[in-house]
């Protein structure tokens, strides 16, 4: 079973919650931050499909999404059919292989239909 769940960076002065991380707070300006679990679902907010993905991705085009996750957005991959996208269709962060790069593969959340 896969065990692993979005991780946010909180402010340690005023609690703003931010994925990615920055040196900084967008808030306060403070520079120290805790690691807290972000939930697994969420809502599609928007989305894109980028026609020319990186190398190490073997699919010819690529969705992107930002997904709302309540006190933060995520952004990362979808794998939704372009189809059936809808904005605020509900999405679960699954743990696989994203891209391969130097010949070893490298893993990330994927979007899904749960």
């Amino acid at each position: 079973m896969n065990d692993k769940v979005p991780i946010g960076y909180k402010c340690l002065t005023c609690g703003k919650i931010h994925y990615p991380k920055h040196g900084r707070c967008l808030q306060c300006k403070n520079r120290k931050f805790e690691e807290v679990k972000l939930p697994s679902e969420g809502s599609l907010v928007t989305y894109t499909i980028l026609k020319a993905p990186p190398s190490g991705i073997d699919k010819h085009s690529l969705l992107l999404g930002i997904i709302d996750l309540g006190k933060v957005r995520y952004t990362g991959q979808l794998e939704v059919e372009s189809n059936d996208i809808q904005l605020g269709m509900k999405l679960k962060a699954v743990w696989k292989k994203v891209r391969v790069i130097d010949k070893k593969p490298v893993s990330g959340f994927v979007w899904i239909q749960p």
